[in-house]
């Protein structure tokens, strides 16, 4: 007896004449979305370093902005202008919005001011818009520019000069021009008997302590024009952290005939009756390279009426505390 039934199951088992073309079809569906996933994994893996790489940027240019904290808007602006530029460079994507949020935290005897900056970005997918349109991106970024308050003892202060000599002392401005008037503190003059100073300044890991003569054509005592042609009574301002210092005060001056900075215990001696080619290594001092240091500014006015080259006109010392927590230098990234 037979069964109808029976034979055409047989039947139908013996027939794979399509069953292949079916289980394909079936298993390219994950296959391209598995595919389609990694693509759009890495699209948004790229974007993600790039992104990251703009925070990093961003927040070490706010930091570095960021030195006291009446320059806080300033620092951010610093922050948000470098992402705007960034972000016109990415990978294409679904846009991007960024935050730049400055903060400060204190450590011993410093500030630690902050520059923190957050950006969000989605990038499209491809072939996984089955599931997603887009793929979110978040980075985050911190970086840090510590200040200190530095005790720096001046003292010796020493002046042969028929000129009237005056010793301030400045923070160097970050873009190295020549500071404001209200950024001088007077420390020393040779019409006064005031000759020991401690000087506490609050300044950055990155900054720098400048030093500024003010010098006066026969301020002591009258002889008319100096070498330079400059008239009895002018002013003339030397800036340590310029090269040459004197390049305010007589534009023609190519190399430093007015300063040298020896540090106690080296073997630099000073060179009297010449210029030099380049700065003393601590015309400018930062204490976080110098703590502990002993050094011994020389001053030439480039007065009289032949410049003498002595580097006697103006001379103190500069003792930078030791403090361990001036060791850090430059704006770092925290995270």
């Amino acid at each position: 007896m037979r069964f109808p039934q029976l034979d055409l199951i047989l039947t139908f088992r013996r027939d794979r004449r399509g069953i292949f073309a079916l289980w394909l079809a079936v298993a390219l569906i994950p296959l391209t979305l598995f595919a389609g996933a990694g693509l759009d994994m890495m699209r948004a893996v790229d974007l993600r370093a790039q992104l990251q790489a703009a925070v990093d940027f961003a927040a070490l240019a706010g930091a570095s902005a960021y030195t006291s904290s009446s320059s806080s808007s300033t620092a951010t602006t610093v922050a948000q202008n470098y992402m705007a530029g960034a972000v016109a460079k990415l990978t294409a994507n679904s846009g991007v919005t960024y935050t730049a949020t400055p903060g400060t935290t204190t450590s011993g005897n410093a500030t630690l001011y902050t520059m923190t900056v957050a950006a969000t970005s989605a990038m499209p997918t491809t072939l996984m818009k089955l599931v997603t349109s887009s793929t979110t991106v978040k980075v985050t970024a911190t970086a840090q520019n510590a200040t200190y308050t530095i005790s720096s003892t001046l003292s010796g202060f020493a002046s042969s000069a028929a000129d009237a000599n005056y010793i301030y002392w400045y923070v160097v401005p970050s873009d190295g021009s020549v500071p404001t008037s209200s950024a001088l503190t007077l420390l020393y003059s040779n019409v006064s008997s005031n000759n020991t100073k401690t000087v506490t300044t609050t300044i950055t890991a990155g900054q720098k302590m400048g030093f500024a003569l003010k010098n006066v054509t026969g301020g002591i005592s009258s002889y008319g024009r100096n070498g330079y042609s400059a008239a009895q009574g002018t002013t003339h301002w030397f800036y340590s952290h310029l090269m040459p210092p004197s390049s305010q005060a007589y534009s023609s001056v190519t190399k430093d005939c007015s300063l040298q900075v020896l540090v106690s215990g080296s073997s630099s001696s000073l060179k009297s009756g010449a210029c030099l080619t380049a700065l003393p290594t601590y015309a400018a001092v930062n204490c976080s390279e110098a703590a502990g240091k002993t050094l011994t500014f020389y001053w030439n006015d480039m007065g009289g009426s032949s410049d003498d080259y002595d580097y006697n006109d103006a001379v103190y010392k500069v003792v930078c505390s030791s403090n361990s927590a001036t060791t850090q230098t430059g704006v770092i990234l925290k995270k």
